[in-house]
Formats: C-alpha cells, sequence, structure tokens
C-alpha cells in the first residue's frame, strides 16, 4: 500500500494528531474484564478524550489531538466531541475486519497531508506494514500502551507480537491501566486492591502442554507442515484449545487471552517455544 503525505497550508507552528481506537484493545488496557463475577463493565468513550490529549502533551507539548476514531462492534448511542464510531461486524473475532477498516483510515488521514501524528491504540501487529507505510510518507506514529510497555525485554518474552508493534512504533503513548479504568468510568471495583491482575499465564500455558503432550506423532507432523501457511491455528485445534481452557479456567477466555493462548500453541508445535525457554536457561556448563 502506498500513502502520500500532500502538503498542508494549514498552520504550520501545531502538529495535528488523531487518534485511531480499537475499542477492545482499550477495555484489555483498562482491566474492564471482570473474570471473577462474570459481568462485564460498561466501557465510556467520552472519558478517553482528556487523558489522551494530557499523554500526547507530555511528550510532545506542541501536538494537539484533533480527533478520536473509535472502532467498535457495538454501537454505545454516544454523541462525543471530536469522536467518531467506527463500527465493524460484530463477527470480526479475529480483528481482520477492524484492521482493514484502520488501515483504509490511515491512508485516507495520511493522504490528505492535514495531520502529522497518529495515535493507534491496537496490538494487531497486521498493522506493522502499514505503520511503517506511514512512517515513510513523514507522519509520526504513536502507539497506546500501559506500564508493561516501560519494561520491554519482559514483554517481549511474554508477548513478542505486541512488543514487536510497540517497538515499530516512534513513541510509546503510556497510560497506566488504573488511570485508564478511571476515564473510562471503571473505577468502582476496588477488588484488586490497586494491583495489576495479569492473564492467567501459568494456567494457559499449562492447558497448551498438556494439549500438545495428548497428540499424537502423525497430528504433531500434521501440524507442523500446516501451521506455517496459516496465521492461527486450525479451527478444529483452536476450538478444542478454547474448550480446555474454558474448563480450566471455569469461564471463557477473553479476546487477548484467546490470542495468547493461541500463540503459544503455535510455539510450542513448531518447536519454537522449546529454543525460546533453552536460549532463556543459563548455562549450567560454567557453574
Amino acid at each position: 500500500m502506498n500513502f502520500v503525505k500532500q502538503t498542508s497550508s494549514l498552520d504550520p507552528v501545531r502538529s495535528r494528531a488523531v487518534a485511531l481506537v480499537d475499542a477492545r484493545y482499550v477495555r484489555w488496557l483498562a482491566r474492564m474484564d471482570d473474570s471473577d463475577s462474570g459481568s462485564v463493565l460498561k466501557l465510556s468513550r467520552a472519558g478517553l478524550v482528556e487523558p489522551l490529549r494530557h499523554a500526547i502533551q507530555r511528550i510532545s507539548s506542541g501536538t494537539s489531538l484533533l480527533r478520536t476514531y473509535w472502532y467498535s462492534d457495538t454501537d454505545d448511542h454516544l454523541t462525543c466531541d471530536d469522536q467518531s464510531l467506527r463500527m465493524v461486524p460484530a463477527h470480526d473475532s479475529d480483528g481482520a475486519g477492524l484492521v482493514r477498516q484502520m488501515t483504509a483510515d490511515l491512508q485516507s488521514l495520511v493522504g490528505s497531508g492535514r495531520i502529522d501524528v497518529v495515535v493507534i491504540a491496537s496490538d494487531d501487529d497486521r498493522l506493522l506494514s502499514t505503520i511503517d507505510s506511514v512512517k515513510l510518507a513523514g507522519v509520526c506514529v504513536y502507539l497506546l500502551a500501559d506500564e508493561r510497555a516501560q519494561a520491554m525485554p519482559r514483554l517481549m518474552q511474554q508477548d513478542p507480537n505486541w512488543a514487536r508493534l510497540l517497538r515499530e512504533a516512534d513513541r510509546r503513548l503510556i497510560l497506566r491501566s488504573d488511570e485508564l479504568a478511571r476515564a473510562l468510568d471503571s473505577s468502582d471495583d476496588q477488588s484488586t486492591g490497586g494491583r495489576i491482575p495479569l492473564l492467567p499465564q501459568e494456567d494457559l500455558e499449562a492447558v497448551v502442554t498438556r494439549w500438545w503432550e495428548e497428540q499424537s506423532e502423525d497430528d504433531r507432523e500434521w501440524l507442523r507442515d500446516d501451521l506455517p501457511a496459516l496465521r492461527g491455528l486450525p479451527p478444529e485445534v483452536d476450538r478444542e484449545l478454547l474448550l480446555r481452557a474454558k474448563n480450566a479456567l471455569n469461564r471463557s477466555l477473553n479476546f487477548h487471552e484467546k490470542r495468547w493462548m493461541r500463540e503459544q500453541a503455535r510455539q510450542i508445535a513448531l518447536g519454537q517455544l522449546e529454543e525460546s525457554d533453552r536460549a532463556l536457561t543459563p548455562s549450567t556448563a560454567a557453574g
């Protein structure tokens, strides 16, 4: 895809920014999925503008946020200043429709020549090539993240795809998860006592490991041959893993837990997880 940034005749002093926000992603950053009770906290996009503006000002004082595009499969019927709602299909479980819409919007925004900065709130690494094209067109790219982005070596081990996407940005726009939760009106639940809950990685890793151990050698060979040509997992494998995880956690997985588990399954099937573990394990020979 080609992005061409046209020369703008607008005020050259202040930089102009537009934000593109995936509702599912900011819900995840704000820890708004209450896994203990199974209830779903309502996310209000009205409170997002001010924290975004303040975060942008912290790293680029001369940049003003003109507009936010909000991508969701649900119409919240809100009317918010300086925001546009972008509806994505409700069945867009893998986010492909959202990536296409974001890419098309970025192409239009950059081509207009009237913006200098784009703020992207997403962890979908399919945006990597789009982000590269935007940067080549002369537009700065900020990616929204929480405090985990401040410990990038650890994040590269826990969530390599997200880390790779964040590293591609010109700047990481950090909003603490509790700050974001308050802005989105989800601060009433104090059950975590201010602590940041993590993905149930050990439980999900155990599910994936047990699944792999129970595969026959023929099934393992089939997966090794087929997975490199696939982005995710074969449908029947995906369904089995989701069912196993649901039984293990006594609840359904959220969007990012599913993505993390699928990535773990791919890595263990392709032998990448074992190689990564060996690389992280200190040598005992030197002792």
